[in-house]
């Protein structure tokens, strides 16, 4: 079966590389043939191309990127979509209100509805990253699928982490309370500049590291800035003594999914977040994670992760067997395989449980005839991205499932 990924960006793109290509080895392994298009004007995207790809294909997978109405309506009605997203397009973001001001924001916030309103109708199942996602796209008349983004244990193998979780331990000063994230995302970071205050000032040599592309000074916060790559980005988490993911209680904050969360819970660190959309499902207060709404709140609890060893072992070790568990690449993957499959075989007719495959339809629209799927030229450079390339555990699972 042929799957045409249409992606918002490459694997420097978090929901790219979390939601999509860190599946491709285990969509290859159950008889998907995946054919990537990055859908940017710099990488060489155009309409007419994703036309020709999208007729050569059983399956389209949109991950995130919007398409104009009259884009979505040309595209081949026999073969299915499916749309998949892990926020809030259908509210204004905090960074779009600040760039573009309060009116301009709005109306880019209204052709988004309605180009995502368009492709959620257009459809066969929507893929939304949390509940929240989920009941708009419902709403908007689509079937829709909750599937949480996955994380990668492989970076985090058990004596990697035993050797974190007692270099953790035996720190007794220079305590890392760590951040990971992009630019938009450093508004939630700086309201946190009261309650980081009194933490440095509680335990000397404690500071504040930012795993970022940009950075953010806070006054009385001793800060350590470590640019982001693939590279190093386990090599970061697991350094952490405490995972912040601070959000506000606002509509465009509530279609998060709790990356960040994730990705500390992954390395074995022991978080703490503000209860605000996938967060509060991710985090049990108390037992995976704490939860924290107000200053003082973040302070003791950012505070008792630092003092008490126990707990934050024990909350460490649960967070990271929730993931294990629940939030794991290969359980996320498996389950997007099964999304994608039942789609196709419902397009061509077969039971779900098949993944060869689909059979050739004639249906099409008018003056439009089935193509033979032949490979593209550059689909192996595509089909293993660079991120691949420097996460060894991820390369090797790629050239087996392409096999």
């Amino acid at each position: 079966m042929r799957l045409l990924c249409v992606l918002n960006g490459g694997d420097d793109h978090p929901s790219t590389r979390f939601r999509v290509l860190q599946h491709l080895p285990i969509l290859g392994a159950g008889g998907v043939e995946p054919d990537i298009l990055i859908a940017k004007r710099d990488a060489g995207y155009g309409f007419l191309d994703l036309r020709r790809r999208a007729r050569a294909a059983d399956a389209v997978l949109i991950q995130k990127k919007l398409l104009a109405a009259f884009k979505v309506a040309l595209l081949p009605r026999r073969v299915p979509i499916l749309y998949d997203f892990d926020d809030a397009l259908f509210e204004i973001s905090p960074d779009e209100e600040d760039r573009f001001g309060r009116e301009r924001a709005a109306r880019r916030m209204r052709s988004r509805r309605a180009r995502l309103r368009v492709t959620a109708r257009r459809a066969r199942v929507v893929i939304a990253g949390n509940q929240f996602l989920a009941e708009w796209a419902r709403a908007a008349g689509a079937r829709v699928e909750v599937l949480p983004t996955g994380v990668d244990l492989a970076p985090f193998p058990a004596q990697v982490l035993a050797e974190a979780a007692a270099a953790r331990r035996s720190r007794s000063e220079a305590r890392r309370i760590g951040w990971i994230g992009s630019r938009p995302s450093l508004r939630y970071l700086a309201a946190l500049a009261g309650p980081l205050r009194a933490v440095c000032a509680q335990f000397p040599g404690a500071r504040l590291v930012q795993v970022c592309n940009e950075f953010i000074d806070l006054p009385g916060v001793p800060v350590e800035k470590r640019p982001w790559s693939a590279a190093t980005e386990a090599r970061d988490l697991l350094d952490f003594d405490v995972g912040l993911m601070p959000v506000d209680d606002h509509p465009f904050a509530r279609g998060k999914c709790g990356l960040k969360i994730l990705q500390y819970q992954a390395a074995g660190v022991p978080v703490v977040c503000s209860p605000v959309g996938a967060n509060a499902d991710i985090v049990r207060d108390g037992e995976t994670g704490l939860h924290a709404t107000d200053d003082r709140a973040w302070a003791a609890a950012i505070g008792r992760l630092l003092t008490d060893r126990d707990a934050a072992a024990r909350i460490g070790a649960a967070g990271r067997e929730r993931v294990a568990t629940t939030y794991a690449a290969p359980v996320i993957g498996h389950r997007l395989l099964e999304i994608v499959s039942s789609a196709a075989n419902a397009r061509s007719g077969r039971g779900a449980g098949a993944t060869g495959r689909a059979a050739p339809s004639g249906a099409d629209l008018p003056g439009e005839k089935g193509e033979p799927h032949q490979k593209s030229e550059h689909h192996e450079r595509l089909l293993v991205p660079d991120h691949l390339r420097q996460r060894p555990a991820l390369a090797a699972a790629s050239r087996v499932g392409s096999q």
